[in-house]
């Protein structure tokens, strides 16, 4: 298995957290054999799962002037082999997450929810959440 980070990129108060978060429960759910130890548990959500030991650093806060910079950095230091997490399409959240890769070959793959105008946007982030998960579980057994 790559090392690999998912990054759920695009402009800020498109659902980007909430889809962050809604993948940590999918996975939660679907392993439920899984360890967690939960860094931060509030709004946004820093946890590092361990599912048969594949470990999974998630972190939900993506904005500049948050803890992203940090969790990245403590997923890298607990040997995460992926990790999940919402970033800004460009400036400093997208350089850390291309920082993964430079300085810790983990492979990206960049992802966004989906949008629209006229559509509830909860629902479209629960079928981004769905791609997510089998993008998680196709990491996890070396076919991606």
């Amino acid at each position: 298995m790559n090392k690999s980070v998912i990054a759920i990129h695009g402009s800020s108060n498109l659902g980007k957290s909430e889809t962050v978060r809604e993948t940590a429960n999918l996975l939660l759910a679907a392993f439920p054999n899984h360890t967690i130890h939960a860094i931060n548990t509030d709004a946004d959500i820093t946890y590092i799962v361990d599912i048969n030991g594949v470990k999974i650093g998630i972190e939900s806060q993506g904005g500049l002037n948050n803890r992203m910079f940090q969790s990245l950095q403590t997923f890298v230091a607990e040997g995460c082999d992926i990790i999940i997490c919402s970033c800004s399409s460009i400036g400093a959240t997208a350089e850390a997450v291309e920082d993964l890769h430079r300085h810790h070959q983990y492979e990206i793959i960049w992802s966004t929810n989906h949008r629209s105008l006229h559509k509830n946007q909860t629902q479209l982030n629960q079928i981004a959440t769905g791609e997510i998960l089998e993008l998680i579980k196709l990491i996890m057994n070396g076919q991606l």
